[in-house]
């Protein structure tokens, strides 16, 4: 018989795993707190002459999601125990929790340990009771796969056009798609385009916004254009190539829905390709 904090098919658990790979499991007890819409913040402008105010805006604020679980006991489990607070130290770093087994599993949160193991009290000798606690600057939980959809010569996606569509010259439309970002929220993508071609640029007609990657790109040479927060790079075969972005260019995100997207690219062959990569991201989970 398993001991009563190891997880199995009839709990709910979640995982976490610090930024350097440690990772634990735990079984996940009712009661728990901000797993579902983040906190929000909501901003109001004062209307003169009039009672009341005028809505200006929310954002969505970082949270603090609150897990009561069952934990290794103070005597039978205390070696894991020890491994427990090694992974959940936050001075490793932003680690991720994901729900493994219960509703919406496969969902992730990045975020770092907040306490719960500093107030474990030894009450059982084989299980403990605690709440941990996981504080998550970004407040979205995102899916623990990858979505990706890929462009190659030719390719059209879609045949409508929201506003007026750029004028091309036949040798510079290389391909027009539709992407989906079935997320609650906007989410930012990693492009990764694959040689011959030259003068790359990528527009997202839904918001306007456009990044072009400048110059000549050789057969099999590799461009990436990572347009997450945080990250914010331009590279060519592994090498900082954000000199070769126009200083019109921006690394825009996928709106919730369906971003319809022109990519124009000259000199391009059947070797050609532009793959975009994106995690959708949730207000609950």
């Amino acid at each position: 018989m398993s001991a009563a904090w190891v997880p199995d098919l009839f709990c709910e658990t979640h995982e976490w795993r610090s930024a350097d790979g440690l990772s634990i499991r735990f079984v996940t007890r009712i009661d728990a707190t901000q797993r579902m819409m983040p906190p929000v913040q909501v901003f109001t402008v004062a209307t003169p002459n009039t009672m009341g105010s005028r809505f200006n805006g929310a954002r969505h604020a970082e949270r603090l999601v609150a897990l009561p679980v069952v934990t290794p006991g103070p005597t039978d489990g205390r070696d894991v125990l020890r491994q427990w607070a090694r992974a959940l130290d936050p001075n490793r770093g932003e680690g991720t929790l994901t729900v493994v087994q219960g509703p919406w599993a496969g969902r992730t949160l990045p975020c770092v340990y907040d306490g719960g193991l500093d107030s474990l009290a030894e009450e059982y000798p084989n299980l403990g009771l605690t709440t941990l606690l996981f504080h998550a600057a970004e407040p979205y939980w995102t899916d623990s796969s990858e979505s990706s959809v890929v462009a190659v010569l030719g390719q059209t996606g879609y045949k409508w056009f929201p506003f007026p569509p750029l004028i091309l010259g036949a040798s510079d439309i290389f391909a027009t798609v539709s992407i989906a970002n079935i997320g609650d929220v906007e989410t930012w993508p990693v492009i990764t385009a694959i040689g011959p071609g030259q003068d790359l640029t990528i527009t997202n007609r839904l918001s306007g916004a456009i990044v072009k990657f400048t110059g000549t790109v050789a057969a099999g040479d590799t461009v990436v254009l990572d347009h997450r927060p945080g990250h914010k790079t331009a590279t060519l075969n592994g090498n900082n190539a954000f000199s070769r972005l126009s200083v019109d260019s921006h690394l825009w995100p996928l709106a919730s829905g369906t971003n319809p997207v022109d990519i124009g690219w000259a000199s391009t062959t059947t070797q050609s390709k532009v793959t975009f990569a994106w995690r959708n991201r949730w207000l609950a989970a």
